[in-house]
């Protein structure tokens, strides 16, 4: 099973358009994807239950996270309604988008015992420009949370890597996903904790074609098939039980 874990649903007409639902579901097919992680491009319920509405005839093709702003007054709220109302799966966090930092963890805390409590799951936007979402700030809030799965999009871009690496290895919850990540960056990952990374695309910023390349160049650089087959799907449905 070959699962993307990265992949943005537009939900208005001013959006992308290559990221329409017709349009990913086709680019799917394909590309030989089974399922993808998606969630919007901006926070709001309305988005949410827009993306909840398009995503819907296609069944378990889509695993949906609910993009909140923690800021918000009524934060969790939406989440409850996207898990309760919508059937979403867990919750999408962008600090620099929404202005926080990691570090907040009491800000966090809200949102994060309700997916503790569900062992739910949470990707959250990681780069190295700004310290508030840099890789080294996911060690405290994996430790707090320990059953909730952490996805650390991006493995904190081409500048961080080994960072995010670093954590990854250290605190159990903490996954990477290699959403525009470099192909040096895939090769070290795989060397060093084959087990906890995640193929993303980040769709439509990256085509899957490009995101699928990168992964076999990565593992024939090392002769590592088995990696691969981690890399593309098998890591994840692993950690998440999917048949």
């Amino acid at each position: 099973m070959v699962i993307d874990a990265h992949v943005h649903i537009s939900t208005a007409e001013n959006e992308n358009p290559r990221a329409k639902v017709e349009n990913v579901i086709q680019k799917m097919n394909e590309n030989g994807i089974d399922k993808a992680v998606c969630f919007t491009f901006a926070v709001g319920l309305e988005k949410q239950k827009i993306m909840a509405e398009h995503i819907r005839p296609y069944g378990d093709r889509f695993i949906p996270l609910a993009f909140i702003n923690p800021n918000d007054a009524d934060a969790v709220d939406q989440l409850l309604y996207c898990l309760d109302e919508l059937n979403f799966k867990g919750l999408k966090l962008h600090p620099w988008f929404s202005n926080f930092s990691l570090a907040d963890i009491e800000l966090l805390r809200p949102l994060f015992d309700i997916l503790e409590e569900r062992r739910l799951y949470t990707v959250i936007h990681c780069t190295s420009e700004d310290y508030r979402v840099h890789p080294v700030m996911f060690e405290r809030l994996g430790n707090e949370f320990p059953h909730v799965i952490i996805q650390m999009a991006h493995m904190g871009e081409v500048m961080a890597g080994e960072f995010a690496i670093d954590v990854a290895k250290r605190v159990p919850n903490v996954y990477l996903d290699t959403a525009i990540t470099s192909f040096m960056a895939v090769v070290h990952v795989l060397e060093q904790c084959p087990d906890k990374v995640f193929m993303g695309c980040d769709f439509p910023f990256y085509q899957f074609e490009m995101e699928i390349q990168k992964q076999r160049l990565a593992a024939a650089d090392l002769n590592d098939q088995e990696g691969l087959k981690k890399l593309m799907g098998g890591n994840f449905a692993r950690v998440f039980h999917i048949d």
